[in-house]
């Protein structure tokens, strides 16, 4: 594993890197303005430099190039890095045209259907989550499939204010990686830190008014596929340390728990959006984000808020994975889970009624 030492210049040369790199590509897109369609849920009405997942992609080679040498296997490198590529592209180009939904949703098929191919990543074994152990390929291969798929939207839906992706993002790689950290998987571990350090080096620019920034579809759809390569590296693994630490059977719970927030916002707009006869992937601003922007004015406050939320819900998780039972975690967290779905969804509803008043 690296040292203290490796670690922390890692992140420092990464983040300058990332400075230089996102600030060249938003004076790039302004020189030529290249400027996507508008979307009806944007806040901004003049043209803002987007997509900087394309700089996140660069950096990310860069740092695996880096990172290679430790541990790394060629096959791996070259599966994680050409899903990241074709979800990047697809996500730039759905930035600049508006991709049509079935266009992403293909798109996100193949990527994941690929990934999971190549890193041998289905899900076959829950390990008594849910009393479920062993799985059939035929189940297992489209539930990891669904996963994926609802990951990349998931987080490419709560990219809705600023700094709010970013911050998140932030939250979940450095949650992945001190689970990584603790399985010895060097690689993994590298690639949340490599992605720390991205973020960290984005938000200044996102949160900026004169030299503001966005990731795009681009940015968030790349963060939601790669913390879905961690998460199915995550449940998959068989290493014996967790025996030693927790119950295996609550090991699946883990990834759910950091992806808490997207999850919830995600899962019950979706319901929310059928219920009223629209299309799930129809746009509007009732989202979280949108519902909490309106009561604290400030989308630095608000994405501050949501974030403190999330890491609220994964310190408690992460503090009861060591002192509860593997039974008493799962019923705990899906109680937990199900009621912010409800309570969401009618909060949801009262404030569309505020808004039409």
């Amino acid at each position: 594993m690296y040292s203290s030492e490796f670690i922390l210049g890692f992140i420092v040369s990464i983040f300058g890197l990332g400075i230089v790199l996102i600030n060249s590509y938003r004076k790039f897109i302004l020189l030529f303005r290249i400027f996507g369609k508008p979307k009806k849920r944007d806040f901004s009405k003049t043209p803002i430099p987007n997509s900087c997942g394309v700089v996140f992609l660069f950096l990310i080679i860069i740092g695996l190039a880096v990172i290679y040498p430790f541990a790394i296997n060629p096959t791996d490198l070259l599966a994680l890095l050409a899903g990241s590529t074709v979800i990047t592209l697809s996500g730039f180009w759905d930035d600049l045209k508006i991709a049509r939904v079935r266009e992403k949703l293909l798109y996100q098929i193949i990527v994941v259907s690929a990934t999971l191919i190549y890193l041998d990543l289905s899900v076959t074994n829950l390990y008594g989550f849910l009393n479920i152990n062993a799985i059939p390929i035929w189940i297992g291969f489209p539930f990891s499939l669904f996963i994926g798929v609802f990951m990349i939207n998931a987080f490419n839906l709560i990219d809705g204010i600023d700094g709010l992706a970013g911050l998140l993002g932030i939250c979940s790689f450095a949650s992945f990686a001190v689970l990584f950290w603790t399985l010895d998987y060097s690689e993994y571990f590298g690639l949340c830190t490599l992605m720390v350090g991205i973020l960290l080096a984005y938000l200044p620019y996102n949160f900026s008014t004169k030299k503001k920034t966005f990731m795009g579809d681009s940015g968030s759809m790349l963060i939601g596929y790669l913390l879905f390569v961690l998460t199915m590296t995550l449940i998959a693994n068989r290493e014996p340390v967790i025996e030693k630490l927790i119950d295996r059977s609550i090991l699946p719970v883990a990834p759910m728990v950091i992806f808490f927030v997207p999850m919830v916002d995600t899962l019950s707009i979706y319901i929310y959006r059928i219920v009223k006869g629209r299309s799930p992937f129809s746009a509007d601003r009732l989202h979280l984000h949108h519902m909490i922007l309106k009561l604290l004015k400030t989308h630095k406050l608000t994405s501050f808020s949501i974030t403190f939320l999330n890491i609220i819900i994964v310190s408690l998780f992460a503090y009861l994975a060591f002192h509860i039972s593997g039974f008493q975690y799962q019923v705990l967290f899906f109680t937990v889970f199900f009621t912010a779905v409800v309570a969401l969804t009618v909060m949801r509803q009262m404030y569309k009624k505020q808004l039409s008043i």
